[in-house]
């Protein structure tokens, strides 16, 4: 009776720590791992797969789209690289890739030039936010813009901010979000269109305090300006 009794308990201890170890969340994330994201941003190109080492990682990629952050292990090497949907034609690669532990990674299916071949590009993701404001980084990826990008902070209308932003080129700020924070966007050399389009201004309806975010400046295959503002935290 008593070793029935002291088995009960045993196995209600171990129960109960299982139950206790289930409900801890980690977010998909331990340490000796990295995180890795991937993008297609190039307008003339088709939907894409990327591999590591030869194994798929994440769903398929459309243009204007990217993957969540996958988990893969940290302090590693590996191979990119990214096929044609339905084909499975190798486009593009990058050998001897290193991601270490702890950190994020955006990577990038790009071109330079409509007529150009298409490239990957690594991006080390700046995560960690600050509470009291908000991080914004510009990429500028629009091949087909044929100019550079105008960021315009108007948070004091009496004397508005302007920054250039080339191709292949990031910005990063870190802002305080409120009621009267205001960015716009718009090409150097605007495109004949009439009326432009409407491309996605930074507010306090778009963005909030202790958030990061990537605004990824494209261009579609009309050379009109998009942009697209995507949380990475």
């Amino acid at each position: 009776m008593k070793n029935t009794v002291l088995f009960s308990k045993i196995f209600l201890l171990f129960a109960c720590a299982f139950l206790i170890s289930s409900c801890i969340k980690n977010d998909n994330f331990i340490k000796g791992d990295a995180k890795i994201r991937f993008f297609q941003a190039a307008s003339t190109d088709t939907t894409q797969n990327f591999y590591l080492n030869g194994i798929q990682i994440g769903t398929s990629v459309a243009y204007n789209t990217n993957t969540s952050y996958v988990v893969i292990a940290g302090d590693s090497v590996f191979n990119i690289t990214s096929k044609n949907i339905g084909t499975g034609v190798d486009v593009t690669s990058l050998a001897n890739q290193e991601f270490k532990i702890g950190q994020n990674y955006s990577v990038f299916y790009y071109k330079e030039k409509t007529d150009g071949p298409a490239k990957l590009k690594v991006y080390t993701d700046d995560v960690k936010p600050d509470l009291d404001s908000a991080k914004l980084t510009f990429l500028n990826l629009g091949y087909t813009l044929g100019s550079k990008v105008v960021i315009t902070d108007s948070t004091n209308t009496a004397n508005p901010i302007e920054s250039l932003l080339g191709y292949g080129e990031t910005k990063t700020f870190k802002v305080k979000v409120n009621n009267i924070m205001k960015y716009a966007f718009k090409l150097s050399s605007p495109t004949a269109t009439n009326p432009p389009p409407v491309v996605t201004r930074l507010d306090s309806l778009t963005i909030n305090n202790g958030r990061v975010y990537l605004i990824l400046f494209d261009g579609d295959k009309k050379g009109e300006l998009k942009n697209r503002i995507i949380s990475s935290n």
